[in-house]
């Protein structure tokens, strides 16, 4: 542990110069000037709490990961997995100097949040944050389905809960495609068009919900896709997936997204 990082192995049989540092919320884990003291489930801060913050809080999994870790061997999961993480950790650590963000990875989901005020200043940074890696996820055939929240959430090195959260985390799991999106509650806040200065977001009226279809924000990736490897992709991993009608459908909502944006750009 060194500066204002704090070393996490993703691969626990393999400590090479491929894993990285996390930046950790702008918070110091130097053994040399903190008080670190294990807490019988890892590494933490003496006396350290769970305090509140407001911010934006994003939940992002992959798309089929069940069916790819039946087809694909675990090694090469791994390390697509890892380079996706990378990605995020990249971007995240190239922003302003102690934002506060905080990055974790449970399995095969990502949560990020960063303490912000909300305005269309901060979404349109969210989402050119999260462009450049979704891309690269694709790229690897790691699916990325996301929802953006912002609200109040309590954090500390073991465990994250709130609204924000909450919203988050329920909206990503009902998405019913590949993408990014605002969650509904976010999206009734945020929805002027000229708020938007950013091409890596677009308004979408049909955004593909369990529940019901909604309008919002969502990441503009689509018209990034210039040589077409993102389509290829999704068209071959579409063959390969799940034949239920579930899960197809899912494919179908994102390849009507990726044609009504493509169609738009030209």
């Amino acid at each position: 542990m060194s500066g204002n990082t704090i070393k996490v192995y993703l691969d626990p049989n393999a400590h090479s110069s491929a894993d990285k540092d996390i930046q950790f919320g702008g918070q110091s884990y130097d053994h040399s000037n903190t008080p670190i003291v294990h807490d019988g489930i890892g590494l933490t801060i003496r006396e350290e709490g769970i305090h509140p913050r407001a911010g934006i809080v994003i939940f992002l999994d992959v798309l089929g990961m069940k069916v790819m870790s039946e087809r694909v061997k675990p090694s090469i999961i791994v390390n697509r997995w890892k380079n996706v993480i990378r990605s995020f950790m990249n971007v995240l650590q190239q922003g302003p100097i102690n934002t506060g963000h905080f990055f974790r990875v449970l399995s095969d989901t990502i949560i990020i949040t960063i303490p912000s005020q909300l305005n269309y200043t901060t979404i349109n940074n969210t989402f050119e944050l999260l462009l450049h890696p979704f891309i690269i996820s694709m790229k690897l055939g790691m699916l990325l389905r996301g929802a953006i929240s912002h609200g109040t959430y309590y954090l500390n090195n073991h465990l994250i809960i709130g609204e924000a959260v909450n919203d988050a985390a329920d909206t990503h799991n009902k998405l019913k495609w590949v993408g990014v999106a605002l969650s509904p509650n976010l999206s009734k806040k945020i929805n002027s068009i000229n708020g938007i200065s950013t091409q890596a977001s677009t308004w979408y009226d049909k955004i593909p919900h369990k529940d019901s279809l909604y309008g919002g924000f969502v990441l503009n990736w689509p018209i990034y896709d210039s040589d077409g490897k993102c389509l290829s992709k999704l068209q071959y991993e579409k063959i390969i997936a799940d034949s239920s009608k579930n899960t197809q459908e899912k494919y179908d909502n994102t390849f009507n997204f990726y044609m009504s944006r493509r169609s738009a750009s030209e």
